[in-house]
């Protein structure tokens, strides 16, 4: 982290150290940074952490401790499941947000600040008492001139300059982590708080959300699945007025059970229609984020979350729950293996088959009891990531969230077995995919793609060499792996310095003494006071030397 951001949130970043040393974490507080090591003697060193706590317990108590901005990190990080251990996800996902809901004294300049124009020429009432308060932003209950109730999100005012001031914090200390302590750089911190931290900015701003909404409703076109419409000429990045949704949570014994049935049947329908079809998600669809409304229909609420897959990544996830669904475990592995993207290391192909045989078998026939679909594809993610294929997040949010909506189709339907519709989509999409016509348009498109790059190269290349010839472009040569190095010759460096200048001291001094007459007269005091600093010096460097070991 840049010097001037360490000092604008050196008070942030001491109450970070702190609470890594109250839990058990001097050991990384004191590695992190070789030379800023005086940051963790800010905190006192503790007598020892409580040995009934495992690490990954200490870990998820640390970012309890540290607030709102830490525990929805760490909500973001436990959907890098096949990524990070998975202890460490399994405690991440107990993360619960506790947040006490601002005054509204607080949140009203936010509202006004937003809107065009006052408040009350927009809403004829206005609950200023919120029905849900999260650590981003507090949502309340109003009514707009019309008659029509809305749930107005209002963002929590300096939230922002919070939540980048502990990303700055956070992503340095994974980035020293990272270069500091081998252990942990197979799991590569600094990408996963990087991109956790994205995913958590994104959410700051609710327009965000307002298109993801929209996207949704454009999709499903009115159908049994809907998203909240939102007011967009009242909505802004910082406010997000959305229709009231009135209805029963999925699981309520007030749902009659044919309501159920059938909206869980349109459930399991809009998760391949999603997957598949149009690429767009919902991201978190537990039964807090859904609504069974009056007139038979349920709606996702909270857009903050949702997930993209792009064309290719879609026939990818088709290829695979084809190879599952005919327990071809070496078909699964042959689609795996050849998406480039998923290759970051050597893989023992002979191994992955045997453990995705495994999995298969676990899973046959995508067995409710064992989880379905969603837990089928966290359980084939983490073999791929034990067997060093690192594939692109939006497949672990994907698959949270089809174990997520099966669980609440669950509620809804006691029956309902995600594998008839899995099944059905695939079929529909395998006849689409043999279908002449969308064959030739989408080839002809891959070749009208392949031919504006080809006739973009002669420019490119005429570029790059233009930016050659002036200097502007050049080749960067970076070493791995000789940190230590560098370290030990900044080390070496500073000493022979050192040794200079107390040698010079010595040398001016006898030359000081020799001129003098009387021992403490001028200049011979001088000279005296000269040996003594110089001795002082002297008896440092040795100590220094001694402490840190030769090799330093």
């Amino acid at each position: 982290m840049p010097s001037v951001q360490w000092i604008k949130n050196a008070a942030r970043a001491r109450d970070i150290l702190r609470t890594l040393v109250r839990h058990g974490f001097w050991d990384v507080a004191s590695k992190v940074d070789g030379e800023r090591r005086w940051i963790a003697r800010l905190t006192p060193e503790p007598e020892g952490s409580d040995p009934g706590r495992s690490l990954w317990v200490r870990v998820r108590l640390v970012l309890e401790d540290l607030g709102p901005t830490f525990v929805k990190l760490g909500q973001l990080a436990a959907t890098r499941e096949g990524t990070l251990p998975e202890p460490l996800v399994a405690e991440l996902r107990k993360l619960r947000e506790s947040v006490k809901p601002a005054a509204w004294q607080v949140m009203a300049p936010v509202l006004a600040a937003e809107l065009p124009g006052a408040p009350e020429t927009h809403f004829k009432g206005f609950d200023t008492e919120p029905v849900a308060c999260g650590s981003l932003g507090q949502v309340y209950r109003a009514q707009l001139e019309d008659g029509s109730a809305v749930a107005v999100k209002v963002r929590r005012p300096g939230i922002t300059r919070a939540v980048r001031a502990d990303l700055d914090i956070l992503l340095w200390l994974a980035e020293a982590a990272h270069e500091n302590i081998p252990d942990l750089r197979p799991y590569d911190l600094p990408s996963v708080v990087a991109e956790a931290g994205a995913g958590l900015l994104r959410e700051l701003d609710f327009r965000n959300e307002a298109r993801n909404a929209e996207e949704f409703n454009s999709l499903t076109r009115g159908g049994l699945v809907f998203a909240p419409r939102v007011h967009a000429a009242l909505s802004s990045e910082a406010v997000l007025v959305s229709e009231w949704i009135e209805g029963l949570a999925p699981g309520s014994s007030a749902v009659p059970e044919q309501v159920g049935k059938r909206l869980a049947k349109a459930g399991g329908e809009a998760v391949f229609q999603q997957i598949l079809v149009s690429g767009f998600f919902h991201a978190d669809p537990h039964p807090g984020n859904l609504r069974v409304t009056p007139d038979g229909r349920l709606a996702f609420l909270d857009w903050g979350l949702a997930g993209q897959l792009t064309r290719r990544m879609r026939r990818f996830l088709a290829a695979i729950f084809s190879a599952v669904d005919a327990q071809d475990a070496e078909r699964l592995v042959a689609v795996v293996l050849s998406d480039p993207s998923a290759l970051a290391a050597r893989v023992d192909a002979t191994r992955l088959e045997a453990e995705v045989a495994g999995v298969l078998r676990r899973h046959r026939d995508f067995s409710t009891v064992s989880g379905g679909v969603g837990r089928l594809m966290l359980d084939l993610l983490r073999v791929f990531g034990a067997n060093g294929l690192r594939l692109a997040r939006d497949y672990t949010l994907l698959a949270k969230a089809v174990l997520t909506l099966e669980n609440s189709c669950r509620a809804l339907d006691p029956s309902f077995d995600i594998a008839t519709h899995a099944r059905e989509f695939l079929r529909r999409l395998g006849r689409e995919r043999l279908n002449p016509v969308r064959w030739g348009r989408e080839l002809l498109r891959d070749v009208a793609a392949g031919g504006n790059a080809l006739a973009d190269a002669p420019v490119l290349l005429a570029r790059l060499l233009r930016r050659i010839e002036s200097g502007a472009a050049g080749l960067v040569v970076e070493h791995k792996g000789l940190e230590d190095f560098r370290d030990t010759i900044n080390t070496g460096v500073n000493r022979l310095v050192f040794a200079i200048i107390v040698a010079a001291l010595l040398v001016g001094s006898s030359l000081l003494v020799q001129k003098g007459g009387d021992v403490w007269a001028f200049p011979s005091g001088v000279g005296i006071v000269g040996y003594g600093i110089a001795f002082g010096f002297t008896l440092y460097l040795l100590w220094d030397i001694v402490r840190h070991g030769r090799h330093r």
